[in-house]
């Protein structure tokens, strides 16, 4: 059985922060790997987790959430 990386969302929410789209992309395709998901299931299940988080990093995570969407379509 494959280990977990459970710092990936902390990771990717400071790459959001950051504004750095690479990073951002490298750490969602890993959490999607790790959770059997789609690209597009992990970016609606960090989508809708944004939800509960103060403005300061919900904004972010959700503009790069639609970059990214938009970027692999």
């Amino acid at each position: 059985m494959k280990e977990i990386d459970l710092s990936l969302p902390s990771k990717f929410m400071d790459a959001c922060v950051a504004k750095d789209k690479d990073e951002a992309l490298r750490l969602v395709k890993l959490m999607a790997e790790q959770a059997n998901f789609t690209l597009k299931a992990e970016l609606d299940a960090l989508d809708f987790a944004a939800g509960s988080l103060s403005s300061e990093y919900r904004l972010p995570i959700q503009i790069m959430i639609n970059e990214l969407r938009n970027y692999e379509a």
